[in-house]
């Protein structure tokens, strides 16, 4: 490969890669930066939580070995990006936003393969050095698989999933602001994200697991409801006859339904996470989560509203939106996520701080 004459080690101010970049991403790494290294694939680790590379930089570029990580397996193999397509053993040229705490570490965006090919390992990325991209898939099922998750198919009981929503026609679930208590607004601003941030496998409650983009399935168990989430493996019980008193809290709450006009309407009480999962905003144990599943009349959209009433954290109850799309053949996969010996995600979080 053709190497950059003025620099190996290239640090270029671009516009923010990807706009809607979350939160942990934008904590860790600087997305207003972007890091290009040539070198070889020495290893890959393709679990969840994110598919790591670590890569032997060349000599012109440092000599250092990189530790890369990027886009959970679980997207990459639904957009058709599998292991095979970057290995061990494989010369590549990749960019990416460096991390802003740890040496030789950076997300790696783009990879240039041996044959020409460029690695999109983002939604929504415009190639950076070849117009001959791996072909990203959409989501498709051969017709048997399709036949056979109609048949299945009854009413809310199916797999839902974000991920088949156009990015432009997915709406942000998370509001812009929130109206906080005194307490709560002085929790929040003393936050530090770099050490509140989950990196590993502890998996999210609720409610942020509702917040998924990931699919999800509800399975009809008679007197119960069981809701399975595939990030993090993550499972809810809702009981349909079920009462709250004698509830011991947890991080997924105690939660009960029941429908109301083809609604299943769900309230879900001693939940003992103390979070709500965004922007270090504290949530006690009396919070109270109310929330409505409505089923379109196609039965192929699900609309989602969630209400978190909190006396200790918000002044008036908080409403949430959001909305689910079936896709026959869709399905929950074992997420599997494993801690990774060595990461920059198992350094003591305490001591990172959230400016470089």
């Amino acid at each position: 490969m053709k190497k950059p004459a003025a620099f190996g080690l290239i640090l270029l101010l671009l516009v923010p890669v990807g706009a809607v970049a979350h939160h942990s991403r934008a904590t860790f790494f600087d997305m207003d930066q972007i890091v290009e290294l040539e070198g070889v694939i020495t290893r890959v680790q393709w679990r969840h939580p994110h598919v790591r590379y670590w890569i032997q930089a060349d000599p012109a570029y440092g000599g250092a070995e990189w530790e890369m990580e990027t886009t959970p397996p679980s997207l990459l193999e639904r957009l058709g990006i599998g292991p095979d397509v970057v290995t061990a053993g494989t010369r590549v040229r990749v960019a990416g936003p460096p991390s802003r705490f740890s040496a030789n570490t950076m997300e790696v965006s783009h990879v240039l393969l041996p044959d020409g090919r460029e690695v999109l390992l983002h939604g929504g990325l415009d190639p950076r050095w070849s117009q001959n991209t791996v072909v990203r898939q959409t989501l498709d099922f051969d017709p048997e698989t399709v036949r056979e998750a109609e048949a299945a198919a009854r009413g809310i009981f199916r797999v839902w999933n974000r991920f088949a929503i156009p990015a432009g026609d997915r709406p942000p679930f998370w509001l812009g602001s929130y109206p906080l208590t005194e307490s709560a607004r002085a929790v929040a601003a003393a936050w530090d994200p770099a050490v509140g941030t989950d990196v590993g496998c502890r998996g999210k409650d609720m409610p942020w697991i509702m917040a998924s983009n990931w699919p999800f399935e509800f399975i009809d168990e008679g007197d119960t409801i069981r809701l399975l989430a595939e990030e993090f493996d993550r499972e809810r019980l809702i009981h349909l006859n079920g009462s709250s008193d004698e509830a011991v809290p947890s991080p997924m709450g105690y939660s009960t339904g029941l429908w109301e006009n083809g609604d299943l309407v769900v309230v879900t009480t001693h939940v003992n996470t103390g979070q709500l999962g965004r922007d270090g905003i504290p949530l006690s144990e009396d919070v109270e989560i109310v929330e409505r599943f409505s089923l379109s009349q196609d039965q192929r959209r699900l609309d989602y509203r969630m209400t978190i009433t909190d006396a200790a954290t918000f002044i008036e109850p908080v409403t949430f939106t959001s909305h689910w799309i079936w896709f026959p053949g869709e399905t929950v996969k074992p997420y599997n996520c494993i801690e990774t010996p060595g990461s920059w995600t198992t350094v003591d979080q305490t001591e990172f701080r959230s400016s470089p």
